[in-house]
């Protein structure tokens, strides 16, 4: 599932969201030892104004399959939940 396929389920998870996409391959290396760590791909992390993570993440392990259906849900609560 990627972003760019505009999803009407997922564009409405996304919604009032701003999304950084990164490709732990190329930025694996990096980001070891931040605080932001994945256990799951996808992983979406809550960051402050200064651009630090919050603490507030959810990953590919809250829901099962990678498909819009089972995805935007919980992205849709996580991100309205994560900006308050």
């Amino acid at each position: 599932m990627s972003i760019a396929e505009k999803d009407p389920l997922m564009v409405d998870a996304y919604t009032g969201a701003y999304i950084i996409q990164l490709n732990v391959d190329s930025w694996g290396d990096q980001l070891a030892g931040s605080d932001f760590d994945y256990p799951y791909i996808p992983v979406f992390f809550a960051i402050d104004e200064t651009g630090r993570a919050t603490g507030e993440v959810i990953d590919g392990g809250a829901w099962s399959a990678n498909i819009p259906e089972n995805m935007a849900p919980a992205l849709k609560e996580f991100f309205q939940e994560a900006g308050n």
